[in-house]
């Protein structure tokens, strides 16, 4: 974090003749945050630059000569904790990142950012479109296009093989594995590409060679996909029970198992291994687990139970991340809101 930016608006309010509260009260915050400013514990929001430039009388340029470092840290901020990103705030990303494409050194970090931002504004507009389609099919109900718009902007399912099928992504990691033959992760992604489209064949094959450079649980548990795919789910079964037989303290492959039970719509014993999984797991946990649970009990309209998870993950957030407010919390805290009147019905 640039140190130089607390530094600077201690000067300014001091130049200023105003105290930590009469700048909070002018800018309609606490003296908490002005305070976590000047002692470099947080940033101003990108909001509030050109307020502090007026009540100053400098250029948000002059009030902030923000380090590459800290614009990098403010938009991995942001994309970490807001939910929706304003026009502004994404022209100022997006234009910063490309700028920094520039620098050998910095265009690696600044292509991931990229990607990611423009996936968080494709997601926002997946539930605006979302939203809309809703309401067209309230006054509509009977027109497919309103249908394939919500099919489209929840990521629902498409029967059609035209549109379903994933044979760029596996040309793309076919290519990839053979440029990068010891990446292991690389060989995960197109065995799940040629599973979803059915390639079996095709999985045995790559199988083998994960295995080569990567032994371990993943081998049992692509193995049983695969007989899975196949039509011999007796098999699979077994594999998986070996899988977390020989790799009874990998965490990983608890929760893998409980993975290919729920998409078996075997909740019950899918909901034990998740909970063997997250047993298992090192502090700080995922909650990948928990979120489960939420969407079995979901299913299975057991709402309290749903309720009573997501409140296990809130506190997970806060004791093991330390994640008291952003997206993600408020996520979690609409989720309960919408169980509770379900619940109440």
């Amino acid at each position: 974090m640039n140190i130089e930016i607390g530094n600077k608006i201690r000067a300014l309010r001091l130049q200023k003749g105003l105290t930590q509260e009469q700048l909070a009260a002018k800018l309609n915050m606490s003296s908490q945050a002005v305070s976590k400013w000047e002692n470099n514990v947080s940033l101003p929001d990108i909001q509030l630059l050109p307020s502090l430039s007026v009540i100053f009388g400098v250029t948000i340029d002059e009030l902030f000569a923000l380090t590459d470092d800290t614009h990098f840290a403010r938009i991995e901020n942001m994309l970490n904790t807001e939910q929706f990103i304003t026009t502004e705030d994404f022209t100022y990303a997006e234009q910063f990142l490309k700028e920094k494409l520039k620098e050998e050194a910095k265009k690696s970090h600044s292509l991931t950012l990229l990607a990611e931002l423009h996936l968080q504004h494709l997601e926002e507009h997946r539930e605006i479109a979302s939203h809309y389609a809703k309401e067209a099919l309230k006054s509509n109900p009977d027109s497919k296009r309103n249908h394939n718009a919500l099919r489209d902007a929840e990521n629902g399912a498409i029967l059609d093989w035209n549109f379903s099928n994933n044979h760029n992504l596996i040309e793309y990691y076919t290519h990839f594995v053979q440029s990068h033959p010891d990446y292991w992760q690389a060989y995960v992604w197109l065995l799940n590409y040629l599973l979803a489209d059915g390639r079996s064949t095709e999985a045995k094959a790559i199988l083998e060679q994960l295995n080569r450079i990567h032994p371990g649980y993943l081998y049992p548990l692509y193995g049983g996909l695969i007989c899975k795919e196949e039509g011999e789910l007796a098999q699979a079964l077994l594999l998986w029970e070996q899988m977390t037989d020989l790799y009874a303290d990998e965490w990983l492959a608890w929760s893998s198992r409980g993975d290919c039970a729920a998409k078996l719509c075997r909740y019950d014993e899918a909901i034990e291994y998740y909970n063997k999984g997250y047993e298992l797991q090192p502090h700080p946990k995922y909650s990948d687990a928990l979120i489960a649970r939420v969407h079995i009990y979901k299913i299975q309209e057991k709402y309290d139970k749903a309720i009573e998870t997501l409140e296990e993950i809130l506190s997970l957030l806060e004791k093991d991340w330390h994640i008291t407010e952003g997206k993600t919390v408020d996520a979690f805290k609409e989720e309960i809101n919408d169980l509770e009147i379900l619940l109440h019905q």
